[in-house]
């Protein structure tokens, strides 16, 4: 899969009904998108929606962004993987990362700190590439994970699924690099992205089979274009409850870029159950680093931007609870430039 001038676009049935959704699938399957990734949370399982999206489109790739490496054993997501491959012919990409200790433990009930994460994300990849190339797995060397003498059947194999990883901080970008075909930042400060870039390609040279290979670097962006007030409403509202109510993954990664007071501000009054004051908490400059809002003028330069940075496939990321006026002002903003 070669990287050109990709687009990607979030969508969930979590949001949008499977009718509603599909009617946009529609306008978008010969446009300038060209990447759909299907967030899961807990509601809509996000493979099922992946393969019944593809069956409604001939274009697009879907690819799962992202699903999470505790809830799924590497065999049984690698199963459901090729299946949507070979489904889709070809159109799949399986985009992984670890969520978070609230997610894993309130809602799939196991332990976030069974083994290290890192240690959790590179014997995960590796089983990953062992399945996929078709043939018998022994992995009897793992920490956490150990296979002994099992091989995928019924598929054509090798299994040509990119796998693409969300990764934050120094080790696990560079892990992204080193094993993976394409890295999801999300929550990514545009000026550290550089840097981030860096410690990606010191990573993919650890990898002598990563030689001459195109890796795709896709960012999740929330995204609202358009000089209507609400715009901004909603991005605050999308920052604010990941900072606020998320556990303190998304709340430390934003400190590390700078926001610690923020950070603080938002959390306290978010605690508080105070929703709208937290929002109003999330500052213009925040904004500006974290997000893309206003005129579409505006948020078509920061695309840019992004791509002379080194970002292969920006991910316009709607903020949840944007109204369709405003997210098909967005979607329009892309398609017509």
């Amino acid at each position: 899969m070669s990287i050109q001038r990709n687009l990607g676009f979030t969508i969930s049935y979590d949001f949008l009904s499977p009718k509603e959704t599909h009617s946009l699938l529609e306008i978008m399957d010969n446009s300038a998108f060209t990447h759909i990734f299907v967030p899961e949370v807990w509601g809509y399982d996000s493979f099922l929606a992946c393969a019944r999206m593809a069956s409604h489109t001939r274009n697009l790739i879907f690819g799962t962004g992202i699903v999470n490496m505790y809830s799924r054993s590497p065999a049984t997501m690698a199963q459901a993987a090729a299946s949507i491959d070979e489904q889709s012919e070809g159109r799949f990409i399986l985009g992984l990362g670890l969520s978070g200790p609230k997610v894993i433990q309130g809602w799939h009930g196991l332990d976030y700190f069974n083994g290290s994460p890192m240690q959790r994300t590179r014997e995960y990849l590796e089983i990953l590439h062992l399945i996929f190339s078709g043939e018998t797995v022994n992995y009897p060397t793992g920490e956490i994970f150990k296979l002994n003498n099992f091989k995928i059947r019924s598929f054509d194999t090798p299994v040509e699924v990119p796998i693409y990883l969300a990764a934050f901080g120094t080790k696990n970008v560079q892990l992204a690099g080193e094993l993976a075909d394409g890295w999801l930042p999300i929550w990514t400060s545009y000026p550290e992205i550089p840097s981030l870039k860096e410690n990606f390609e010191k990573g993919l040279a650890q990898n002598s089979t990563n030689v001459n290979k195109e890796k795709d670097i896709a960012p999740f962006i929330v995204t609202c274009a358009s000089e209507n007030p609400k715009a901004k409403y909603f991005v605050k509202k999308q920052l604010s409850f990941y900072i606020g109510g998320m556990g303190t993954y998304y709340a430390r990664v934003v400190k590390q870029y700078g926001f610690s007071q923020e950070v603080d501000k938002i959390r306290t009054a978010w605690n508080a159950g105070e929703r709208e004051d937290a929002l109003q908490e999330v500052t213009d400059e925040m904004l500006d680093r974290l997000a893309a809002v206003g005129p579409p003028d505006k948020v078509l330069a920061r695309y840019e931007a992004l791509r002379k940075a080194g970002v292969t496939n920006p991910v316009v990321w709607l903020p949840v609870g944007c109204p369709p006026e405003l997210a098909l002002e967005t979607i329009h903003t892309f398609q017509d430039s």
